[in-house]
């Protein structure tokens, strides 16, 4: 294929006229991985007369919405357009890049039902991006959006994403009062219910949530005052890492003299320590007096007043989370969680 048939290519796709499995069958067949790898090879950086209009995009989320087109095939599309706009400039303004940029890459995380399966929340936030794209000027970034996923998920397997599990640059810095950014909660592949009741949920103190001997907590975690837990596209397999899996941020934890070390620290997640107590007030909020923050990609943060982030506390902040938002059943590195959800 020549530049002419590959530009042509992406307009069909952006118009609706190729499917996004057409397009990827396209470029695979021609030795590329996805069709974005195709037009970042064969395309110019700099595409002025391909346009990618924003009532498009609302259209296909509205098709979406509406039953008229699969949540999976809105997934593809968002997925691969999200990948175009990372790598070429449209004929599109700078700001209005980054605002499609960002409608997109939240699109193709909320409808990756593998993980968020309870699709009321997933359709809430599409009605929400809909209305945010109508809008003459964007009133708010749409990550804060994010966190409305989780609320009601009848499953979460968390996993917790280990340092060497994560790109240099990415890594939240243990010194220094401005370092780089928390990690975003973009996926990182290339594609992008029961309740239990109060007896089994360890309302005393949030602990032992491992059983009777807990695990060893091994010399390389026992420093670590940050870490991100992921939620998987499947259940966890001993012996697997976060890079076998699709998956997205589902929270962070960060131990309280980390958080004041930041010069900007993430601001207050109003209502969630209420919502909790309201839930469960017998729950132990004393020994670790979490505090709820929310980050700039919508990603929640829950501090905690201790040394290290190890076992303990992400089991206790994963049980906090659960709970908060009503989720069915939870497991932790593959071992379930008692935990409790919200009345229905």
């Amino acid at each position: 294929m020549n530049q002419t048939d590959v530009r042509d290519a992406l307009e069909r796709l952006i118009a609706g006229g190729l499917s996004p499995a057409d397009a990827v069958g396209l470029a695979k067949r021609l030795g590329y991985a996805s069709f974005a790898d195709m037009c970042e090879e064969k395309l110019p950086e700099r595409l002025p007369r391909v346009r990618l209009e924003r009532q498009l995009v609302r259209a296909r989320i509205a098709q979406a919405i509406q039953g008229e087109l699969s949540l999976s095939q809105l997934r593809a599309w968002a997925e691969e357009l999200a990948a175009v706009l990372e790598r070429h400039e449209l004929g599109v303004s700078l700001s209005e890049r980054r605002r499609l940029s960002e409608a997109l890459q939240l699109v193709a995380v909320a409808t990756d039902t593998r993980i968020f399966r309870n699709t009321q929340p997933v359709l809430g936030v599409l009605r929400a991006i809909e209305r945010a794209l109508g809008r003459r000027r964007a009133a708010s970034n749409v990550a804060t959006l994010y966190g409305q996923l989780f609320y009601g998920q009848p499953d979460l397997h968390l996993l917790q994403r280990r340092l060497e599990e994560t790109n240099e640059e990415e890594q939240r810095p243990e010194l220094g009062p401005a370092g780089a950014p928390p990690p975003s909660y973009l996926p990182q592949a290339p594609s992008f219910l029961e309740d239990l009741g109060i007896a089994d949920l360890d309302l005393d103190s949030g602990l032992g949530v491992w059983g009777e001997t807990p695990p060893e907590v091994d010399a390389a975690s026992a420093a670590i005052r940050y870490a991100d837990v992921v939620a998987l596209n499947r259940p966890y397999e001993p012996g697997t890492c976060v890079h076998d899996y699709d998956w997205v941020v589902a929270f962070s934890v960060a131990t309280r003299s980390l958080v004041a070390e930041d010069a900007v620290p993430n601001p207050p997640e109003a209502g969630f320590l209420e919502r909790a107590r309201e839930i469960a007030p017998n729950f132990d909020f004393t020994s670790y007096a979490p505090e709820p923050r929310r980050d700039k990609d919508g990603v929640l943060e829950i501090v905690l007043e201790a040394e290290t982030v190890g076992r303990r506390e992400l089991a206790y902040a994963s049980k906090l989370f659960a709970m908060v938002h009503g989720v069915g059943r939870v497991t932790l590195e593959g071992r379930r969680l008692a935990t409790i959800s919200a009345p229905r």
